[in-house]
């Protein structure tokens, strides 16, 4: 099997920054929890006009383009077809529930843009001038590979009850994915815990993180001042995270009676995924995490690994979203 540890850690990056789901921005969420419009009424868009916020200007792609740069952006191109075709129909499912979301309640920032270019708020979208800037001499093969999945799926989405559901996804699991209820307090029936065995075969899935005593106070101090790291409390009690018995995700984490969510920790003291554990000796902490990523939603590398063993895209989504089904919304018309 192919490793693509070295790959995917660079796009871990962008998925760290990037909010893969609605439910990470609070007020986005507020949208998509608006009442569902029935499988009828919601139809698919033909462009997507994106703002950039240092031009202040929208400018207008088609719907193709949007989902060949998503998904140059979100997944290595040399990723396998299958996987990529995943990736898109994900893509275009994103960017028609964010449409939904901008008829409902519009968000002024935007301009009447159905996103902008801050990756904090937005799934990412590489233009042509970033696509070449970040593939280099490999741009062309990847643009040709992406786009070619992107033209074989350019009209599936995923949905859920006739509905296009709340995107997620990540880099690699732990061998198990998450579940929005434990990661982020909102069950979501097709975004449940699976296996993604294929995920723990991977070289370098675990990975350690290790900080002084120094350097952890100073990190955590600088986002939270009231954490009391009294010199009279032994070291070792300093951190207690509280987590998933079954598959080991850390729900919060407990730093001297500050409690701090688990992505808020992770983020802090760079740590690769909320699945992980913390030894203390000699004043060294060191946290051992499975995976990249919040590890809800599909695993990229798990979805690169079944179309590798002959998956279609189709199965990949199967597997990741519980109850979802791919439709076509060319069918609607």
């Amino acid at each position: 099997m192919k490793d693509y540890i070295q790959i995917i850690i660079v796009f871990f990056v962008f998925l760290t920054l990037i909010p893969a789901i609605a439910l990470l921005n609070r007020s986005e969420h507020q949208k998509t929890a608006l009442p569902a419009v029935s499988s009828e009424s919601f139809e698919d868009i033909k462009s997507v006009k994106i703002y950039f916020t240092e031009e202040k200007k929208c400018k207008t792609y088609s719907l193709e383009e949007y989902m060949t740069g998503a998904v140059l952006a979100q997944m290595p191109a040399d990723f396998e077809s299958e996987a990529l075709k995943a990736q898109a129909v994900l893509a275009h499912t994103y960017i028609l529930k964010r449409s939904i979301s901008e008829q409902n309640s519009p968000t002024d920032n935007l301009n009447g843009a159905l996103i902008s270019d801050n990756t904090e708020l937005y799934q990412g979208f590489f233009t042509e001038e970033q696509a070449k800037k970040f593939y280099g001499d490999e741009y062309d093969s990847a643009y040709k590979k992406v786009k070619s999945a992107v033209e074989d799926v350019k009209n599936c989405i995923l949905t859920y009850e006739n509905q296009p559901i709340i995107v997620a996804f990540h880099a690699i699991s732990s061998g198990f994915t998450e579940s929005a209820e434990t990661a982020w307090g909102e069950d979501l029936p097709y975004l449940q815990s699976v296996e993604s065995p294929e995920d723990k075969e991977i070289d370098g899935v675990c990975v350690q993180t290790i900080l002084s005593a120094e350097e952890l106070q100073e990190k955590l101090s600088a986002v939270y001042d009231d954490i009391d790291f009294s010199s009279e409390k032994d070291k070792s009690d300093w951190i207690f995270c509280k987590s998933d018995k079954e598959t080991g995700y850390v729900t919060s984490v407990d730093v001297c009676g500050k409690i701090i969510t688990s992505a808020e920790f992770i983020e802090i003291l760079d740590i690769s995924s909320p699945c992980f554990t913390v030894q203390v000796s000699d004043s060294e902490f060191t946290f051992e995490s499975m995976g990249y990523g919040h590890l809800v939603g599909m695993s990229q590398y798990g979805a690169n690994s079944m179309a590798e063993s002959g998956k279609n895209y189709s199965d990949i989504l199967n597997r990741y979203f519980t109850g979802c089904k791919v439709i076509s919304c060319a069918d609607k018309k």
